[in-house]
């Protein structure tokens, strides 16, 4: 495996998040939270959909670069399964989008971020405690 493939795998990974994570962190997908709302799980539209922008914004800032990326992978993998089973039930698309991105960041995990990234890959120090 070339060291281009890894680092290209973790920008398509982690662009999506971080992007969406704008999104939702700037209000603008507050509306999409309502249906969320509806269920009782929080009664702030606006303030489900911060909350989710943070965590999307920090799991794909942590993605790209490549540290800590198996931890990243494996947490941002359960979001999706999490999300698509819960968030996009009725949507047959969305779900396996969700899905399908869950086995590639499940795949960041197993095979980790590769030498092109933060640290060479191999972090030393303080860096070196997380996977």
């Amino acid at each position: 495996m070339s060291d281009e493939n890894p680092l290209l795998a973790r920008l398509f990974l982690g662009a999506p998040f971080i992007v969406r994570g704008f999104l939702k962190l700037g209000g603008g997908d507050a509306r999409r939270c309502r249906r969320c709302a509806a269920w009782g799980l929080l009664p702030d539209a606006t303030a489900l959909a911060c909350r989710v922008g943070f965590c999307e914004l920090a799991g794909g800032v942590m993605v790209v670069p490549g540290y800590p990326a198996r931890t990243a992978g494996a947490l941002l993998g359960l979001w999706c399964l999490v999300t698509a089973y819960i968030g996009h039930k009725g949507d047959t698309n969305q779900m396996l989008a969700h899905t399908c991105m869950a086995g590639g960041l499940f795949t960041l995990a197993s095979i980790g971020a590769g030498t092109l990234a933060l640290f060479g890959g191999h972090p030393e120090g303080v860096f070196a405690l997380l996977p």
